[in-house]
């Protein structure tokens, strides 16, 4: 027992006087950064800020890591690179400061790149192999690259046919000149063809293989070249199914007399039905939220992989925020309640026995306050997904949807129908909207919720009125595009973009002849985050509600037939749970068609935020800046006695959260500052 005291006590001892590492710093590193030099070795400095985890100094370890250093110079091709001084400088009390001195030298460059053994190959399978590597002559020559090369080049005659191809690297490397002669030996073997299809399966399944089946031979006709690409597509549409805990799709042992290869399938159900709970929240200049969500989902209803989703949502929403409501602040219009949504969601696959179509109706039951209103709605769909690819989808819909806006205190019967899109004697309306819904996507993003790679494109088109009935004759088209790229060698750094384009015609040319659920926003969390939630958008304004007698005439978003919404944003990751943003945030939307003229009048933001990554998603806040460019929502004001509505001239607040700027009188409160707080990415 005293003995492994003594041991304990001992090793606390040497723990407790091991000194702290407080800096580390590196010089003459030209041409590789510092950053990916420490992510290379076990030393690291102490972070600044409170309460960082200590980094203690170990010698053994720095000595491993001055080797590690040169070595990871020799993998980017400074063979010459050498650690010229390195020192460990006592910073009292409990601290070291260590340098390091770095002779990089030149790099060596590719001189030759010989690829040998495809001589025998067709000409278009040769091109596709070796178009393009990631490394040619002139380059500087990487061990990162030169191993991607050798396997780029495998891969590529893999998804040809060529299933046993097998690539070796010859690398010779003169450390004096700077050069290095490189050899690709490739022996592509003979071409393959895809056979039949195993599927692999428990006894007492309750999804039939031949459903299995199907969706692996949508993705691999028998007797195609065989191709890792196909074999990923064909994982990816059983992975569509749903129902599955496990799947894998794998080559079957090869038949290397006739040429083929069949497919073999493993898939193990999962549980059919599943409960999910959790929380949603959102906060604004002009609104805050807060609700619960529920999902409830069975997978195998009524059997057939038929599919059965109730989602509800329950919360209250405060507007403009909950400290307004909580002190009744009588100098700005106050309103809360609750909203809710209940959705069921019915999916029969294999419609009309295509594996390739899924039927899929659905019931939305919705109560939301907004600005302008307060909707009761209810909206029925019945449509078939074509999944075309496991990337490409084609959706046809036929869509009814009722709205009863019961009109804010706010509104009144003379800005009705600006405000509503309808006809009324009294401050609210009802709406019914009849239409054709046609979405196509094309989703290439490595994640929906978290996309580091890749790009999403969809356009969304709906024909409503004539003879399908309904309040409005119109069509709507909203394409969206973005595009996703990440870097460095964990992906920290994620670049994105997003651009939409909506336009939205009534049938009578007159703009203010469309329903306010079908115009155009902007502004909020995941649109232009220089606006809060809805208010870029073409403003009325309208008197106080009565009982305000301090209270100045408000501002309402009444929607536009014309939108350009777009982003770019950089994400950085700072540790595996924390990460920051900075994005460029530019929008318009227009009371009619957006025109060619309207383009260089759309508003600018800048911003910075941080996520936090958690189980329910990040959570974010966003801090945007709105620039000087543009031109401001144009505002529309109403006679109380003819009721004509005319543009009136505004001057906006240039403020920053009331800060600054040079607080001229204003009709439109929004300041040129807004903060988000949301749940789940902008895009």
């Amino acid at each position: 027992m005293c003995g492994v005291a003594v041991v304990v006590g001992c090793a606390s001892q040497q723990k407790k006087d091991t000194p702290v590492v407080k800096s580390l710093r590196i010089d003459g590193n030209d041409q590789i950064s510092s950053r990916r030099i420490t992510k290379k070795i076990l030393t690291s400095q102490t972070g600044w800020w409170p309460f960082a985890r200590k980094q203690l100094f170990d010698p053994v370890a720095w000595q491993a890591d001055l080797e590690r250093i040169q070595r990871f110079y020799a993998a980017n091709g400074f063979y010459q690179a050498e650690v010229v001084k390195d020192e460990v400088q006592p910073r009292p009390p409990d601290g070291v400061a260590l340098e390091v001195q770095i002779k990089e030298g030149k790099p060596t460059r590719v001189g030759k790149l010989d690829i040998q053994g495809l001589e025998a190959l067709p000409p278009a399978d040769r091109d596709a192999a070796v178009g393009r590597l990631p490394l040619a002559v002139g380059d500087v020559f990487r061990e990162t690259s030169w191993a991607e090369a050798k396997r780029l080049l495998a891969d590529r005659l893999r998804n040809r046919g060529y299933a046993k191809a097998s690539v070796q690297g010859r690398a010779l490397v003169d450390v004096e000149t700077q050069r290095a002669d490189l050899t690709l030996i490739v022996d592509p073997g003979r071409r393959y063809f895809f056979s039949g299809i195993e599927v692999d399966t428990t006894p007492d399944a309750r999804v039939p293989a031949q459903f299995v089946w199907e969706q692996v031979r949508l993705a691999i006709a028998e007797g195609r070249p065989f191709s890792d690409t196909a074999l990923e597509e064909a994982q990816r549409r059983v992975f569509g199914l749903g129902v599955f805990a496990t799947i894998r799709v794998t080559a079957g042992e090869a038949d290397d007399a006739n040429a083929r290869i069949p497919v073999r399938v493993v898939v193990r159900e999962g549980p059919f039905r599943t409960l999910r709970l959790g929380v949603g929240a959102r906060a604004d200049a002009i609104r805050n939220e807060a609700r619960l969500v529920g999902e409830w989902s069975h997978r195998d209803f009524l059997g057939g992989m038929r599919k059965l989703i109730v989602r509800a949502e329950i919360g209250w929403a405060f507007l403009p925020n909950i400290y307004a409501v909580a002190t009744d602040d009588r100098s700005v219009e106050t309103r809360n309640g609750p909203i809710a949504r209940l959705r069921l969601e019915f999916e029969q696959p294999r419609f009309l026995g295509r594996p390739s179509l899924r039927w899929r109706d659905t019931l939305e039951i919705d109560r939301t306050l907004e600005q302008t209103y307060n909707a009761f709605s209810t909206r029925l769909m019945t449509g078939v997904i074509w999944q075309v690819h496991s990337t490409l989808a084609i959706f046809p819909a036929y869509r009814v949807e009722a709205d009863y806006l019961d009109g804010a205190p706010i509104n009144s019967a003379v800005t009705a129908p600006l405000t509503l899109g309808c006809e009324t004697s009294s401050d609210h309306c009802f709406i019914w909207l009849s239409y054709l819904d046609g979405l196509i996507t094309w989703d290439r993003r490595d994640h929906v919720f978290d996309p580091r790679h890749g790009s999403y494109l969809s356009l969304d088109l709906q024909g409503g009125g004539g003879p399908l009935g309904g309040d409005f004759e119109y069509v709507r088209v909203l394409p969206d595009a973005r595009v996703y790229g990440s870097f460095g060698d964990n992906n920290e750094l994620t670049l994105s973009a997003r651009l939409r384009a909506g336009e939205l015609w009534p049938a009578s040319g007159n703009p203010d002849d469309s329903a306010v659920v079908t115009r155009f926003y902007a502004g909020g969390s995941v649109s232009m985050r220089g606006f809060a939630d809805r208010r870029l958008s073409p403003l009325l304004l309208v008197p106080p509600p009565p009982g305000t007698p301090n209270a100045t005439h408000v501002t309402v978003p009444i929607g536009g037939n014309g939108l350009v919404d777009g982003s770019f944003e950089a994400r950085y990751s700072l540790t595996p749970s924390l990460r920051l943003a900075a994005f460029v945030d530019v929008g318009q939307v227009t009371h009619a068609r957006i025109e060619p003229g309207d383009l260089p009048h759309v508003l600018w933001a800048v911003g910075v935020g941080i996520r936090w990554l958690t189980p329910v998603g990040p959570i974010r806040l966003d801090l945007a800046r709105r620039l000087p460019f543009g031109t401001p929502p144009v505002l529309y004001q109403a006679d109380p006695v003819t009721g004509a509505i005319t543009p009136t001239a505004y001057t906006p607040d240039n403020s920053c959260f009331g800060i600054g700027g040079s607080h001229a009188a204003t009709l439109v409160s929004d300041n040129m500052c807004v903060l988000h707080i949301s749940i789940g990415e902008a895009f």
